[in-house]
């Protein structure tokens, strides 16, 4: 079995690239930028599985070529999101694709800073440069707010279990998972009463844009959407036209091209390196490489196709 990296040797261990050693033979492949159509190993005959990182492709995987891939067993990707490769292309060969599970902790951590920003206003004195000491721009303490979490996964709950810890009151909706540690209500009610809301649920055809016009109506005027995670689940114009309108509070998302200058309001930017901890890398790295040697076991994990 051959595991051919697109991306930098630098980023695995040696203990993780003598781990694969063990069981395949690992070829890497360092340019950026790459067109893995070039790759003349891809093309030959025998057992193969693919891993690549998004950056040499600039996240655009040429999915025609998918099927010029003689013997691919599978796809391993190196990002939790995985919308860039057709993963349903993939599973008419009998190929696998699997993801990285995103650690939650520091999307969390990310999330919960963003909401800080948003509270305090940050964006809107830092284009300002000044700010009036008036009722009118008071800003917002999170202690003994509602934080309200749409979708209870793994991130959410720390985002939750960081909430309460806060002395936030927490709520949540999702579409399977309950948990007694906090209120499950309907997501009518949760954009009705919540003073911070979270978008953590998973990112599929069902869910995006799940938060709707609609539902953003439904906020109160001190109420914020913190869409740092999954943002595609939002309708993003109609929330960055509510801010810029003052119809509600204000918002944070993600944006790896924008900055906060760029946006009109209280809109907190944040940028996409913000997963880059040493942890946080640490883990996705094994996690990688773990789903690698899965499917050379004939026993894959982390499979989202």
């Amino acid at each position: 079995m051959k595991v051919i990296f697109v991306a930098p040797r630098i980023n695995l261990s040696k203990e993780l690239i003598q781990k694969l050693e063990e069981v395949a033979e690992v070829y890497f492949f360092e340019d950026s930028p790459i067109d893995i159509r070039d790759i003349n190993m891809l093309k030959e005959k025998g057992d193969k599985i693919l891993c690549p990182f998004p950056e040499p492709m600039a996240w655009k995987f040429p999915n025609e070529f998918i099927k010029e891939i003689p013997d691919l067993k599978a796809i391993c990707l190196s990002t939790t999101s995985f919308s860039w490769v057709d993963g349903k292309l993939l599973r008419t060969i009998g190929a696998h694709l699997t993801n990285v599970p995103n650690p939650p902790n520091v999307a969390a951590e990310s999330a919960i800073f963003c909401m800080f920003g948003v509270a305090k206003k940050y964006a809107v004195t830092f284009k300002d440069k000044k700010f009036e000491y008036k009722p009118t721009n008071f800003l917002l303490e999170v202690t003994n707010k509602t934080m309200g979490i749409v979708g209870l996964g793994r991130i959410g709950s720390r985002i939750a279990e960081l909430g309460k810890r806060m002395g936030m009151n927490v709520i949540y909706w999702s579409r399977k998972t309950r948990n007694e540690t906090y209120t499950y209500v309907e997501l009518e009610d949760l954009f009705k009463t919540s003073d911070f809301i979270f978008t953590t649920t998973v990112l599929n055809d069902e869910t995006k844009k799940l938060i709707s016009a609609k539902l953003i109506n439904l906020m109160k005027p001190t109420s914020s959407i913190i869409a740092t995670i999954n943002g595609d689940i939002v309708d993003m114009d109609y929330l960055l036209q509510r801010v810029k309108e003052k119809k509600i509070y204000g918002c944070a998302l993600s944006s790896g091209d924008k900055t906060i200058a760029d946006y009109e309001g209280n809109v907190f930017s944040l940028y996409i390196n913000n997963w880059y901890t040493k942890e946080t890398v640490e883990q996705k790295m094994k996690a990688w490489v773990e789903s690698i040697i899965s499917i050379i076991k004939d026993k894959p994990i982390n499979l989202v196709n």
